[in-house]
């Protein structure tokens, strides 16, 4: 004879409403834990900061003669001559090149070729007066014609250190007029400014 077994009771409709909530609160719960253990996981640490600061150099030359004209000569005759001193100083931080070249020139009956000039520098001397000039050494000999016109082309080199408190170096600078000059320069003109400048090396 047959046995019948009982049959398992089936839970209610409000008992599976709250095992499908329970469920879903435990992955709810699981889920953010996941989050809390992904987000806390890793340890981090970093350098101390260091501050960096950058300055530049400076480049400042200036010369004594408070901007005056350093010759002006007129009605000169064949052989006339006469020097002048100058004093150039450096106050720039950064370590500079010097050079010596003219700019501006201008002239007429072709003057410039019969005006012969000697540069030197030294030491000692001012834009007032050249007593006390010490010469070192010719950087230039030649005609006004001739004399340079560029940096690149300059002459009395010298570099400085990059000292503010000052370098200086004085030049005196004699012209003559040629006693060979034609009649032909009668009445001629002659211009040139002096100019130094200084480039950092």
């Amino acid at each position: 004879m047959a046995r019948l077994l009982p049959r398992a009771s089936r839970p209610s409709r409000r008992a599976r409403r709250m095992g499908l909530a329970v469920s879903g609160i435990g992955a709810l719960v699981l889920t953010a834990g996941l989050v809390w253990q992904s987000a806390y996981a890793a340890f981090t640490e970093s350098t101390q900061s260091y501050t960096l600061t950058w300055s530049t150099g400076t480049v400042a030359i200036a010369d004594d003669d408070a901007g005056a004209v350093l010759f002006s000569a007129s009605g000169l005759r064949p052989g006339a001559t006469q020097s002048r001193c100058i004093t150039v100083t450096s106050t720039g931080s950064a370590p500079s090149l010097i050079r010596l070249y003219g700019t501006g020139k201008a002239s007429t009956r072709s003057l410039p070729g019969y005006l012969n000039l000697v540069v030197s520098s030294g030491s000692g001397g001012s834009a007032s007066s050249c007593v006390g000039f010490v010469p070192s050494s010719t950087v230039y000999r030649g005609t006004l014609a001739a004399f340079p016109t560029s940096y690149a082309s300059g002459v009395g080199s010298w570099t400085t250190a990059g000292n503010t408190a000052g370098e200086t170096t004085s030049y005196q600078i004699t012209y003559s007029l040629a006693a060979s000059a034609p009649v032909s320069a009668q009445g001629g003109t002659a211009a040139v400014a002096f100019t130094w400048e200084a480039q950092n090396t």
